[in-house]
């Protein structure tokens, strides 16, 4: 079996500034969006930085689409 073939469960997970270019927003805009749960992310480490799974910006576009 490849490595191809199985399926990982990790995520790509981006910092706030990808994430930021990613949704075409400020890095402020992100921060503020996932410390009001408008932005589902995840801190890291002792300084709390943030990180987003890519799923989650895609599934905003989506809801900001409609």
């Amino acid at each position: 079996m490849d490595n191809k073939d199985v399926k990982s469960p990790i995520q790509e997970l981006l910092t706030v500034s990808k994430a930021a270019t990613f949704l075409c927003v400020s890095v402020t805009t992100i921060r503020r969006w996932a410390q009001q749960g408008i932005l589902r992310g995840v801190k890291l480490g002792k300084r709390g930085d943030w990180r987003f799974a890519k799923e989650d910006l895609l599934k905003m576009v989506r809801t900001n689409e409609q």
